[in-house]
Formats: C-alpha cells, structure tokens, sequence
C-alpha cells in the first residue's frame, strides 16, 4: 500500500483541531532550521527551511518547551499554532518526505 499523500489543507485542519500536532509542527519546522538557527533563535539563511524572521525566536522557544516533556498551553500554544499554520507549506512538504 502507497504512503498517504498530504495536502496542504490537510495540515492546516490537524493544525487547527490538534494541539499535540502543533508542537510536533514546532519541533519539525525547528529540526529545519541550521544548526547556527537553532543556536541564536533567528534566521540567517534564506533557504525557504525553518522559521520565518518574524517567528525564529519564539517558536525555537515553542520547540524547545516541547523537546523538553512539557505541553504548550493558553496564549503560547494560540501563538505556536498561528506560527504552524504559517509554515503549513513547509510542514505538507515534510509531512510527504519532501526536502
């Protein structure tokens, strides 16, 4: 049997009914960023991978509460879903193994 295929109005509906996949969202899109990313919570490369300027520091911030046991709730799990559906693009890709 084929691998599903996922599209991109797919994630947005799990992104928005499912909190647990709004923190797995977080610490994908952070897995994607470069290692010197990761390490200063900002952008500096312009490779369409990771978090946006404007997201780079709170949702490394999001990725690392979750990769450390904890659950995002209240105004900080609002906050990451907005920054997940923002990059659904990013997550449809690597959701179907692309990049």
């Amino acid at each position: 049997m084929p691998n599903k295929t996922w599209t991109r109005g797919e994630i947005e509906d799990m992104l928005r009914s499912n909190d647990r996949a709004v923190e797995r969202a977080m610490v994908a899109i952070w897995e994607r960023q470069t290692m010197d990313e990761q390490v200063t919570q900002d952008v500096k490369h312009n490779n369409n991978c990771g978090f946006s300027h404007w997201s780079a520091r709170s949702g490394t911030y999001f990725a690392e509460w979750v990769r450390s046991g904890r659950q995002l709730t209240g105004k900080h799990l609002e906050k990451a879903r907005k920054i997940a559906l923002h990059h659904a693009g990013q997550l449809t890709d690597f959701a179907n193994g692309k990049r």
